[in-house]
């Protein structure tokens, strides 16, 4: 996963926590620190540009179905991410023990 799609990913898994009423009444009172970084600035504009998030009244969510498809496919990717790390490290762990076995290490 890039440095985007990692961007895009934290901000779409956040707001999909979110309600539209509940960012704006609770999160922007109690955190405007969070609220500022994920509800504003360069993510939530190109995020809203794509149609990935809301703020129409009608929608009670802020992230859309296409958001949530987005997120989905993100969220793949880091699943397949962290697999392949999971299995170099196993590699290697096999690797060690194969060599300290027959006596190199």
């Amino acid at each position: 996963m890039n440095k985007i799609d990692r961007q895009f990913y934290k901000t779409l898994k956040f707001l999909s926590r979110w309600s539209l009423d509940d960012a704006f009444d609770i999160l922007k009172k109690e955190d405007p620190k969070k609220f500022d970084k994920h509800l504003e600035g360069e993510p939530w504009e190109t995020l809203h540009k794509l149609g990935y998030v809301t703020t129409i009244n009608t929608s009670h969510q802020i992230v859309t179905p296409s958001g949530l498809e987005q997120l989905r496919m993100l969220e793949d990717m880091r699943r397949k991410d962290v697999t392949l790390i999971a299995s170099v490290v196993a590699v290697i762990i096999s690797l060690v023990s194969l060599a300290k076995s027959m006596g190199w290490i």
